[in-house]
């Protein structure tokens, strides 16, 4: 990540400096005091990182700009409370849209876009079921699909939540789903179609700029519906594609999740769809604890910030 030192990048604030700088609002709560009268509780962001950040005089005022998924710029003090870095915001103006670099505010994936691509690529063409192959090279050859999958994040706010973040996820799933399948003498092209496709629907629930906020499909429909239909759809469009593969595949879809209190409309039932399931979480959680090592905050601590994904504190030092 190449870092302008010019900037007050989110992750090299410092407690007692004061910052001028644009950032991204992730969020914002009105609060209640405890004596009474409200105050602001926010989150900025930039592709370093997040920090909190507080508004207790003109709340009104600063409340009508400080907006989720606005671009501000923002001046205030950094302070440490518990811990931690939080900036109480003096005053806030809106930045104009034609004037947001968007490549500010969210961060990219560390490896190359062109690369993943071909990596995904290779995995789909080393799928030996003719029927599978043909099903993935037509979802992925699709402009309107390939577009959005090269920098679509994988989640909002959790794991691999950058630009691209869902293609690198994709790209991990699958080549460790590839080795565990053959390690547990599975079907292979069955495991790597199910890893391909698992999260297609995100690429049209999320939509990603300076931030990335849900779509109104995503919220009303959800990226598993989505998928599932979209690749029916497909299959629907193919000569002779084999009941059995279609059935399999779908339930595979369907049950990514895992267990019905995750959102998933079925549990896996058959160990293809197991793994692609366990794939999915252990991606997404190693993800989510390499993340809080990395994450901003004194480097020199034995422990990280806390982690929302894993829901606890993570050990920074490594032997």
């Amino acid at each position: 990540m190449t870092i302008d030192k010019q900037r007050a990048w989110i992750r090299e604030l410092k407690p007692g400096t004061d910052i001028e700088d644009s950032y991204v609002v992730r969020s914002k709560d009105v609060r209640q005091r405890r004596g009474g009268g409200p105050y602001l509780a926010a989150t900025l962001g930039d592709k370093t990182g997040e920090v909190a950040a507080l508004v207790w005089e003109n709340v009104e005022q600063i409340g009508k700009v400080l907006e989720a998924g606005e671009v501000v710029t923002v001046k205030g003090q950094v302070q440490r409370y518990n811990g931690r870095l939080q900036v109480v915001i003096r005053r806030v103006a809106k930045v104009p849209a034609d004037r947001v670099d968007e490549a500010l505010y969210v961060r990219s994936s560390s490896v190359d876009v062109d690369l993943l691509w071909q990596r995904l690529t290779t995995l789909v063409e080393e799928v030996e079921n003719e029927h599978l192959r043909q099903l993935l090279f037509r979802v992925i050859s699709k402009p309107e699909v390939a577009d959005r999958f090269r920098v679509a994040p994988a989640a909002r706010a959790m794991h691999h939540a950058f630009r691209s973040g869902l293609l690198e996820h994709t790209v991990s799933m699958s080549t460790m789903g590839r080795q565990l399948a053959k390690h547990y003498s599975l079907n292979a092209d069955l495991v790597v179609a199910g890893c391909v496709l698992h999260d297609l629907g995100k690429i049209w629930e999320l939509d990603i700029s300076s931030s990335i906020e849900y779509t109104d499909e995503g919220r009303l429909i959800g990226h598993l519906t989505m998928e599932v239909l979209y690749v029916d759809r497909v299959i629907a469009e193919m000569t002779a594609f084999p009941d059995e593969i279609r059935r399999q595949l779908l339930h595979i879809l369907l049950a990514h999740h895992g267990e019905y209190e995750y959102g998933s409309p079925r549990r896996p039932k058959t160990p293809e769809a197991l793994l692609v399931h366990q794939m999915d979480l252990l991606d997404s959680k190693m993800a989510g604890m390499l993340e809080a090592i990395n994450a901003d905050g004194d480097s020199e601590a034995a422990w990280s910030p806390y982690s929302k994904i894993m829901d606890r504190f993570i050990y920074r030092r490594r032997i």
